[in-house]
């Protein structure tokens, strides 16, 4: 009998194949109870804009190495990190929060122009 622990998905306006994504769209988290915050609004055109290489987010660790390449397809997010801590991987929401969240905090701290980092800023209402 398969659970269903969660799901991120990006939903975006248009449909493209699994390895190119949308322009933009909401990062939900989709799990069996209420959410417990609005989904996040994501844009992929906007980080490749700003040279946001896509290895940064986007992973397949194996030996501790990073061996996912850009066109490889894109596997979901719950696939690793499901709603609570395994196997030395963090849960889903803890995952989200230290990459998005982590890098923007980083990019801050270097003087750089970054995204959101306050609760209400990325889980505005929708």
């Amino acid at each position: 009998m398969a659970l269903v622990m969660g799901a991120v998905v990006l939903v975006g306006a248009q449909s493209r194949l699994p390895t190119e994504p949308a322009k933009a769209g909401f990062l939900r988290i989709i799990i069996k109870r209420p959410p417990e915050k609005p989904p996040v609004w994501f844009s992929h055109q906007l980080h490749e804009e700003r040279r946001v290489n896509c290895q940064t987010c986007h992973h397949d660790f194996q030996a501790k190495r990073n061996l996912w390449r850009r066109g490889q397809p894109v596997k979901k997010c719950q696939d690793c990190h499901a709603l609570g801590a395994k196997g030395g991987r963090p849960d889903i929401k803890s995952a989200f929060h230290r990459q998005c969240k982590g890098c923007h905090l980083k990019l801050r701290q270097q003087g750089r122009k970054a995204g959101p980092i306050e609760c209400r800023d990325c889980h505005g209402e929708t």
